[in-house]
């Protein structure tokens, strides 16, 4: 909660530390949950209300949605524990790849093992990813299977189009552009159409329709 304020307020990360502090909280390592977003970036997604993105830590935790990407993809904020992780929930919750086309969920398994391989890489062993890498390794046999793979980080396109499936609008097209920032532990991700396409109409129609569950 007071991870969600300071980024509501855009708090800078030496206010956020402050908030936490006298809140009693130590954040001297990373914990699951208090990644915090600069305000530069709150600002850059204020812009883009009527555009898909999101930004995402290294754990695929889903730190902040613009309007547009919670209409798309649902609320993807609100969850405890080790749900807050996408990735956690991908190999996990069969409910999480209803929106994703299935000819996509082998290069999505793909992409988080790399992601979370490249996290391993660029930060300690002591960080999320790594608690995150030995629970999924044994809770689930598909990601054991993808982590046994070599050079699976290089093989892994980050940008690239992808389709999501609305359910009252069926499969849209998108773009999928990833920004990393300075440490790369943290990305936006916008999702693009092409003006004038079937999917850039689709799009525009799912923010009149609002947000529809996709569980039913």
């Amino acid at each position: 909660m007071l991870a969600s304020i300071a980024r509501g307020l855009r708090f800078n990360r030496a206010d956020r530390d402050r908030l936490f502090s006298a809140a009693g909280y130590d954040l001297a390592g990373e914990v699951l949950g208090t990644a915090h977003v600069d305000p530069g970036v709150m600002h850059v997604l204020g812009r883009l209300a009527d555009t898909p993105a999101m930004v995402v830590d290294a754990v695929g935790e889903v730190l902040h949605q613009t309007p547009s990407a919670k209409v798309l993809f649902g609320e993807l904020t609100g969850f405890s524990g080790w749900s807050r992780s996408g990735y956690y929930r991908w190999f996990t919750d069969a409910g999480e790849r209803l929106r994703h086309g299935v000819t996509e969920h082998s290069t999505i398994g793909d992409e988080i093992v790399a992601d979370l391989r490249r996290s391993l890489m660029d930060r300690e062993n002591t960080c999320p990813a790594s608690d995150l890498v030995k629970l999924l390794l044994r809770r689930s046999d598909e990601f054991a299977e993808i982590w046994r793979r070599e050079r699976l980080v290089d093989a892994v396109r980050i940008n690239r189009q992808c389709r999501i499936v609305h359910p009252a609008l069926g499969v849209i097209q998108l773009q999928r552009e990833v920004l990393f920032d300075t440490d790369r532990n943290r990305r936006v991700v916008i999702y693009l159409t092409v003006p004038g396409s079937e999917s850039h109409t689709k799009l525009k129609l799912s923010t009149v329709i609002g947000h529809h569950r996709f569980d039913g």
